[in-house]
């Protein structure tokens, strides 16, 4: 799939990364765990979401483990920009899950994989890990909702002592221009049967990132959810796209531009949606010609497939260029013809 590039979608991985499961280890719901352990975890979760919602990132560096502590300009990074989200809004906690890993061994560099059935249901939901250091940990969801907006403070905790501490803080939107992640999804099954599929596909990949808790976490839902991506795709995009394996749109002449990536971005205002696109450049000389390219790729990419009109008002284009920053272009959807 390719990948996003929203500004709102903030995340700081520290312990984990997403990784091929090898081996299971023990995970317990919220709904079979000790009540003192559900409360715990339950308690430490708001008390970071509140000092998130406070901008307080003194508070949130106290409750963190020392290695991160030690280094903690990225976490504070995302808890300065996370809080401008969230005034006003209401905290509760959604989910914890009891994640053991406490029989393996220092040093093990495997991957690690919870498997979490859910209580009276076909679910689950599974975490998987690389290189995780032996201990109790916990998950916890902590959902800020206000308006018709929603975000989501997603925390992983390590046991130490009788307490827990943060190892890991991934905030992102639930909301993209007033709309759930379940519209979306429904919006691209819509679309698939109305024949527009490549803005199915781009709905589903918002619908992945809008429900996703933290990327290296998955359920049986948004397993689902992907197949179904996979299935109703453009057979361009069947195998997804990415720097490895580009979409090739021609333009004018013999020009031809390389996408690596399309997605969602919600405006500032929270008003509207932009589309994203990023293909594969060579350093031009001068902003001019740059500006040009852009446009014209751009243009390339919405004559092939116009479907994707359909609810932007504005692309931005990356021209990613190896070795330096990308140009970067604004354009209106009505300049594009």
């Amino acid at each position: 799939m390719g990948g996003r590039s929203r500004n709102c979608g903030l995340a700081v991985a520290l312990l984990a990364m997403v990784s091929v499961p090898v081996m299971a280890q023990t995970c317990t719901t919220q709904a079979k765990m000790a009540s003192d352990t559900r409360t715990a975890l339950a308690n430490e979760a708001l008390m970071l979401g509140s000092a998130v919602k406070a901008g307080d990132a003194n508070a949130v560096k106290a409750a963190t483990v020392a290695e991160y502590a030690s280094n903690f300009a990225p976490i504070e990074h995302a808890v300065d920009t996370t809080s401008e989200k969230l005034k006003g809004d209401t905290l509760r906690v959604t989910q914890v899950y009891l994640l053991d890993a406490s029989t393996r061994k220092a040093g093990d560099t495997s991957d690690t994989e919870f498997t979490c059935p859910l209580k009276d249901t076909t679910s689950e939901t599974d975490f998987s890990f690389s290189s995780l250091p032996p201990g109790v940990y916990g998950f916890a969801m902590v959902e800020a909702a206000g308006g018709d907006r929603s975000w989501l403070l997603s925390f992983l905790l390590l046991q130490q002592g009788s307490g827990w501490k943060m190892a890991g803080f991934y905030p992102h939107p639930r909301t993209a221009v007033g709309k759930d992640g379940l519209w979306y999804w429904t919006a691209a099954r819509a679309n698939v049967k109305a024949k527009m599929p490549w803005l199915a596909w781009v709905q589903y990949d918002e619908a992945n990132e809008l429900l996703r808790p933290a990327s290296f976490v998955s359920s049986t839902d948004l397993d689902k959810l992907l197949a179904e991506q996979r299935a109703g795709a453009p057979p361009a995009l069947s195998d997804g796209i990415s720097v490895q394996t580009p979409l090739v749109v021609k333009g004018t002449g013999v020009q031809e531009f390389h996408f690596t990536a399309i997605a969602n971005e919600q405006a500032g205002d929270g008003g509207s949606l932009h589309l994203v696109l990023h293909y594969a450049a060579e350093p031009l000389a001068g902003a001019e010609p740059n500006r040009v390219r852009d446009a014209a790729a751009a243009e390339a990419m919405i004559k092939a497939h116009p479907e994707l009109r359909q609810g932007y008002g504005t692309v931005i284009v990356f021209a990613d260029m190896p070795g330096q920053n990308p140009s970067v272009l604004s354009l209106p959807m009505t300049e594009i013809r």
